[in-house]
């Protein structure tokens, strides 16, 4: 057999396997999707969930050309990945960049080189609130949250029953100003010293509007005030 026949048979192999769109076959094709064998490493004895969503679901992949890819989707907030599945329930890893966003519903997830996290440079970024001039969008991150060793002497004590692990949310809100990133801290008193905005200016504001830094909707009167 020689070697042009091998791939036709190898590509018709994958389009019989997968399941997709002929868009989402050749988005496959192209390199940006790694099949996953098994996920193991999610146990399920641990509580709660790595992903945005319990389950996939519909959504659509857009490029900056405008093209767009529907399936269904689900977000790992660990890895930092998106996952997709074929009508086999092959379980398919994307590759992501931010050569396109990830649209679910009426909420758009962007993907920014940053190294703030071990497993890679890019990280899911949720689209609150973007102006002209200054942005706002959720961090969108979970951690693993591991359970406490017990000592040899807590352990003989009949006490020390560790607790399960579970995943934890470690979201962070995002202000984008001056083409950098900046994390949104939980008062005010460390908002100030970031100097994102004039001091008496915010002070003033934030009294004014009794602005919660843990609520969205008080960040977005922040975002739009400044903007």
């Amino acid at each position: 057999m020689n070697y042009f026949n091998s791939q036709i048979i190898l590509i018709f192999y994958f389009f019989l396997i997968s399941g997709f769109s002929q868009d989402l076959i050749s988005f496959h094709n192209s390199g940006n999707f790694q099949l996953i064998q098994k996920l193991s490493f999610y146990d399920t004895n641990i509580k709660g969930t790595p992903f945005a969503y319990e389950n996939f679901v519909t959504g659509q992949i857009v490029f900056d050309s405008g093209k767009s890819i529907i399936g269904d989707f689900r977000m790992d907030l660990y890895a930092h990945k998106i996952q997709t599945k074929n009508n086999d329930g092959k379980i398919f890893e994307i590759g992501i960049d931010n050569t396109f966003d990830l649209v679910i519903g009426n909420k758009t997830y962007s993907f920014h080189e940053l190294d703030w996290i071990e497993k890679n440079n890019y990280i899911i970024l949720r689209e609150c609130l973007t102006l002209e001039n200054i942005s706002l969008y959720e961090f969108m991150n979970k951690d693993l949250k591991k359970p406490i060793e017990a000592s040899s002497s807590t352990a003989n004590s009949g006490y020390g029953k560790t607790a399960d692990p579970e995943w934890i949310d470690k979201s962070d809100y995002i202000i984008y100003l001056n083409k950098k990133y900046y994390k949104v801290p939980k008062n005010h008193k460390k908002m100030i010293a970031l100097k994102l905005f004039d001091e008496k200016t915010y002070t003033k504001f934030r009294k004014e509007n009794k602005i919660n830094l843990k609520k969205e909707e008080d960040l977005k009167k922040i975002i739009t005030f400044f903007n």
